[in-house]
This record gives structure tokens, sequence and C-alpha cells, in this order.
């Protein structure tokens, strides 16, 4: 029965792609309690390879349909059009759901020993009950919950971990989050002295916690460079001049769901002062990335090196910062900050570390870091390059800094996989991996966007996007040309490039790093066909 669930989803996806040029309708009432709305979109995305356009193969050829309704079930004071509510004004249940059928699973020989994992997907996800009742607001159930100021890489906004399997983090947040049950509540104060629109939001997560998903196993699309993601896993350590067969045992240590104390929750508020619209941010959660202890590793009597670690999620403590400010008079911009600092990040501690870098033996440490985001915004007027449309600028600086740092810090996740060699000579079939992930104390990262529209009616929206790390010069492009085909059918071409100009760091952030490698550049090609409705 669910297998033929499944098919039926997939020929619907199919069917609602090719056709769905040959309908035409707006939001679907269903009475008068009832709306209905949704997508189909077909994702094809080509790796480019080593250069601009050769060496292309298809990655992605991604067919999803989206439905997302709402239900007023309680309104004017009455629930189901029959009883009084009390004092409460208004309910909704609202709902979205998504399936999603990649055929370049069964199009591609290579992902065969994918066993389908990340073909398809059929789940609903988010369903949640909205309560009002002025001043007060409460929604209960499967949501997301976006706090912050930034585009394209995340400060504040850490209570959805990410769903990063498919491809990266090169897609709208609202997409790949992942939506956690939880109670929002708002209570909406109002002028307080000398602030104004002011208001409480408090959350509250009782018993979900999920980490951050990434792909780790080769040839899955987008597989992070790590044990795993390359065409072998790591079978062997070298000791000495001497190979030795590597056995791996991990024990999950993540928090258990079902304890009082593991929940998690924070508290927001937000006003404007001045002119200045801020937040003051706290949250109380788990880290979304995971953490290795090593418990132990050693040779046994047969000469093989066992190695027994415990993946952690440690508490995490956020504490943030937002504002804005819109300056008319001398620079028409908007300006944007947004600052945190986070105690319990986890980090790795490189191998040979002295026993003041790591103190517990286990190769591991929590470590304190800040974030500052500084943005600008401004539509600028370019008639060299639209003569009647201004431009929206935007560009942002991001700078970390690990406010604990030791020399001995490394990232957790990377692993570099490579031919095991005994006194210069490659050994069949044995592979060894190591940890090059050193972290710096302090890491920059700069963004530049710039959008407009031409065309009657502006149908046709160009957008640059463009993302540079001083320190490992990586750098992440992308072009993209939207054409509204009606109101409707959209279409959408984008070319993704990755640079890295000199030094053999891999930076932080994913741009030009081991993306931007001879061989292993992977510029994308991205054609969409989007029917909305």
């Amino acid at each position: 029965m669910f297998m033929c669930r499944k098919k039926i989803a997939k020929i619907l996806i199919i069917s609602s792609t090719t056709f769905a040029s040959m309908l035409s309708w707006g939001i679907v009432n269903v009475g008068e309690d009832l709306e209905l709305e949704g997508f189909v979109k077909a994702y094809n995305i080509m790796k480019n390879g080593a250069s601009f356009f050769h060496d292309g193969e298809l990655t992605h050829q991604r067919n999803t349909a989206q439905l997302e309704g709402k239900y007023y079930f309680l309104k004017d004071g009455q629930m189901f059009n029959r009883f009084a509510s009390g004092p409460i004004d208004e309910a909704t249940f609202t709902f979205l759901g998504r399936a999603v059928y990649d055929s370049a699973y069964d199009i591609r020989d290579s992902y065969g020993s994918l066993h389908d994992r990340g073909k398809e997907e059929y789940k609903i996800r988010e369903a949640f009950v909205d309560f009002s009742m002025a001043p007060f607001s409460l929604r209960l159930g499967k949501q997301q919950v976006v706090w912050g100021e930034t585009d394209n890489f995340r400060a504040l906004d850490v209570i959805n971990p990410l769903d990063r399997t498919w491809h990266g983090t090169r897609e709208s947040w609202e997409d790949i989050r992942i939506p956690l049950w939880m109670a929002r509540g708002i209570w909406d104060v109002g002028k307080i002295g000398p602030f104004d629109e002011t208001f409480l939001e408090l959350i509250l997560i009782p018993d979900d916690f999920q980490a951050t998903k990434a792909a780790t196993r080769y040839p899955r699309p987008w597989a992070i460079r790590g044990l795993g993601s390359q065409s072998h896993n790591a079978n062997s350590v070298l000791i000495g001049n001497t190979l030795h067969d590597l056995n791996v045992t991990v024990t999950d240590g993540a928090p258990d769901d079902r304890k009082l104390s593991n929940m998690q929750g924070g508290f927001r508020f937000k006003g404007i002062w001045n002119e200045v619209d801020f937040s003051v941010n706290y949250y109380y959660g788990f880290s979304q990335t995971t953490g290795v202890k090593v418990k132990s590793a050693g040779l046994d009597s047969l000469g093989v090196f066992n190695v027994d670690v415990e993946t952690v999620n440690p508490r995490i403590n956020v504490f943030g910062v937002t504002a804005s400010f819109s300056e008319d008079r001398y620079t028409q911009s908007v300006f944007r900050l947004e600052s945190t600092i986070t105690s319990g990040v986890p980090v790795a501690i490189a191998a040979g570390a002295p026993d003041r870098a790591n103190p517990n033996g286990n190769s591991f440490d929590t470590a304190k870091q800040s974030v500052v985001m500084i943005g600008i915004d401004r539509p600028t007027w370019i008639p060299a390059l639209n003569k009647l449309r201004t431009f929206f600028i935007s560009t942002q600086f991001f700078w970390r800094r690990y406010l604990d740092y030791n020399n001995y810090y490394q990232g957790s996740a990377f692993y570099d996989v490579s031919p095991a060699t005994v006194n210069g000579v490659t050994v069949p079939d044995r592979y060894v991996s190591e940890n090059n992930n050193r972290l710096d104390q302090d890491e920059f990262v700069i963004t530049f966007s710039a959008s407009t529209t031409y065309g009657a009616a502006g149908l046709w929206k160009p957008l640059f996007v463009f993302a540079y790390d001083p320190r490992s010069t990586g750098s992440y492009s992308k072009i993209k040309m939207e054409y509204l085909f009606s109101k409707h059918l959209v279409f959408a071409v984008e070319q993704h490039l990755y640079w890295r100009t000199d030094g053999d760091d891999t930076g932080p952030w994913g741009l030009g790093s081991y993306l931007g490698e001879p061989g292993i550049r992977r510029n994308e090609t991205v054609f969409t066909a989007t029917y909305q409705f």
C-alpha cells in the first residue's frame, strides 16, 4: 500500500510538471474556511567539471510538488461556525506537505551504490495550530522559527537545523530548514517607555532535537569532503612505516528527547527605539553541529588499530542582538547589525596535542565563539545598466572569532581520505584519513548581491551574488536570470562558479575551498521551471 502511494505521488509530480503550463488558476478556496496554495517545480542541475561548460554531467533532476493549506476553524469568536470560543478571537490549522522525486538516481548508474537514498521524499514538513487572543498569540506544532538579519550565512538563526544533503547550503533557508515540534508564544506589548511596537516571543522545544544533516556517502551529490565522502572510506592507519587495519566503532551520544532536562528554548524581545529596529535574543539548546569524542584508540594483539568514538551535541548558550536603521538623509541606505556570542561550540583537538590543549585526552573540546555581521542595503540608480529601474544592492561583512582559541583546534567533520603510501610506494586498496581542517581564531567572509528587473512589468529578473573568504581566498558567484512567463509559470537559469586564487586552506564557509580545487571544481548550471498557484 505504501509503495502504491509513492508511485502515485511520483506520477503526480511528473505529470504536474509536464502539463502545468496548460493550467491557470490562483489560490484555491474550498468553501469559506480553507485556502490552498503551492507549486510544482522541475529542478535540473548540471555539474560543469574543471572548466566552464566542459565535462558536464547531470547531478540532479529533482521534481518537487508542494502544497500548503490553512483552515480557519475558529473565526469571529465561533468555532466551526457553531460553538462560542470564549476569549479566543481566531484559530487556524496550517500544514505544508512536500513530495520529491529525483530521476537522476534512475538515470545515473553511479548512483546505484546509494541504494536510492536521496531519491525520494514524502513528508509533512510543517503542521501547526495558531491561536489568537489579543494581545497574545500561540503557535503549537511542527514549525520554523526565524531570528536575525543575515542573508546566506547564519549567526542568530540557530533554532532549526539545516538539511544539507541534496544541495549543500545553496538553496533558500526556508526550503532546507528542518521544522521542529515546538511551542511559540508572542505577547504584543506595544509601547514601553522609549520603545515602540515591542513584543516578547518565547519558544519551547520539549522533545525534538535534530542535528544538521549533511551527505557523507560518495557519490551522492554534495557529500562533504570528509570521512566516507570520497570514492573510498579510510580502512587503514599508518604508524611509523607500518600499515595497520583500521576498525572504528561509533556510539551515538545525541541528547535523549525523553528527558525533561533536555528541553530547549529561548526568548526574543523586539522593538523600535529612535527609528532603530532592534532585538535582544537568548537561546538555550544543543549544538546542531555534531562533535566526536575519542573514548579509546590503540593496537590490539592482532595488529588492528581500534578506535572507539562517541558523537556528541553539547549544550549551547546563544546570546544575540540585532539592529537595523534606515538612513534616508545622506546615504539612503538601510544599515543592519547582528551579533552573537555562543558557548558550547564543538571542536576537535589535533593529534599529538599536549595535555594542556587536550586535558581530557579525548581529542574534543567546546569553545566560545562570537559572530558580528554588518550589512548595508541600498536601492541604487545605474542608468548605464538600467534606465527604467533601480538596482537593489546588498553587502554583508561577517567576522567569526573563537574567544578561547588554541592552536590545536580543528573542525570535527572534515577528513582528507587518500591512498596509503609506505616508503613512497602506494599500497593498493588501502586508504588513510587525516584531519587537516585547522581552525583560525578569526574567520571572515564578505558577500555582495545586486538585483533589478527589465522588460514590461519587470518580467525579467537578473540576480548576481558574490561571496569571498579573504583568508582561504575562496569565492563563490551565482548569476541568475528569472523570467515570469505568466502569473503562475516561472523559468530560471543560473550559473554557480567556485574559485580559489592561492593557498591550501580549506576555509570554514564552503566557498571556493575544496569545491574550487583542480579536479574537484564543481561549477553548476541550473535550469528551473516552476508552476505556482
